[in-house]
């Protein structure tokens, strides 16, 4: 009995100790961040077509700025044009994009734990960011052409491009494999938060190299993280265990490439797409590296940057501008 009391307390200590050391748990009970998803595709492809017209002033005034974006994105025209309500009527009645309506119903028949994921989520926002408000968030369906829309105050996720890898209707639509690993259920929260990252603090594109997306991007794993503590990184960030491995293996060997071949202070856009975007793979690194393997380079250099800098808060960090800084006071060397 004694044995068990104390393997017991030990497993306890462990517990504590590794909580302690592990600056992103932190306690949000008391920390308030009202969150509610408004479902705006439920709104659009519920009316009778035939009466669309009566509803756009309706729209115009519960959804504001979004239903503006929305219709800008699909194409529809100026909510003022004599024939913008015919060009939604043709939008909500078309085939295609009621089929693929009645499917993301069928996905998420109600967003209760999305719901309560985000606000949990934008409990250590606020942690961080005292001073800023909450987002208002709408969820629509797009036809699979848009996956989010932000502005000031307002984030919005188009919950068609989460129906799930091996969805039928993505492979109709022709959508790459690549792409499709990170187009399930389970991604919505996590892309939420980067998108809303990427919202509150735009990249500074004063200098336009290679090495300062890098460490922009990489910032952004690392306040998506920050956020998410709970959730495996793999679901944060959208790389497989199989991709983390890679990178912590030729960690070292991509960083001397990007080196050796003066890559990083590209500021060639073909250059620094192939690097940053999601594709197949990285084609330098060669067909067995993961696609935005240089991303990972860039929450390496964060990571070192905010361990050497124990005193620069998340905010800090976020609201940084000179990535050359974080670059240089980072002493990365893997």
């Amino acid at each position: 009995m004694k044995k068990i009391t104390n393997w017991l307390f030990l497993s306890v200590l462990l517990v504590a100790a590794a909580c302690k050391h592990d600056p992103f748990r932190i306690n949000t009970a008391d920390i308030r961040a009202d969150v509610r998803l408004y479902r705006f595709e439920k709104a659009l492809f519920s009316v009778d077509p035939a009466a669309v017209e009566q509803y756009i002033p309706l729209w115009e005034k519960e959804y504001g700025v979004f239903f503006n974006h929305f219709c800008y994105l699909m194409n529809l025209g100026n909510i003022e044009d004599s024939g913008f309500p015919g060009r939604l009527r043709l939008f909500i009645t078309d085939h295609n994009n009621f089929l693929i309506y009645k499917r993301t119903l069928e996905v998420f028949p109600d967003l209760d734990t999305l719901t309560a994921s985000l606000g949990d989520a934008f409990r250590h926002y606020r942690f961080y960011f005292p001073d800023k408000p909450v987002p208002r968030i709408i969820t629509f369906v797009s036809g699979f052409n848009q996956t989010a829309i932000t502005d000031d105050s307002l984030l919005a996720v188009g919950l068609d491009r989460y129906l799930g890898v091996h969805e039928i209707l993505y492979s109709q639509a022709g959508i790459y494999n690549y792409l499709l690993a990170n187009m399930h259920p389970k991604k919505v929260l996590s892309d939420c938060m980067q998108f809303w990252g990427e919202t509150e603090f735009p990249f500074n594109d004063s200098l336009n190299n290679l090495i300062a997306h890098m460490i922009y991007q990489g910032r952004l794993l690392y306040f998506t993280h920050a956020m998410l503590p709970e959730q495996p990184d793999t679901l944060n960030w959208g790389f497989t265990s199989k991709d983390l491995d890679y990178f912590h293996t030729a960690e070292k060997s991509m960083w001397a490439y990007l080196v050796e071949k003066k890559l990083l202070f590209s500021t060639d856009r073909l250059t620094i797409d192939k690097f940053i975007l999601p594709g197949p793979f990285t084609r330098d690194f060669g067909r067995g590296s993961p696609a935005r393997a240089s991303v990972w380079i860039g929450y390496r250099i964060v990571q070192s940057y905010m361990k050497r800098h124990k005193d620069v808060t998340i905010q800090a960090l976020m609201e940084e501008k000179d990535y050359m800084m974080i670059l240089n006071q980072s002493a990365y060397n893997p």
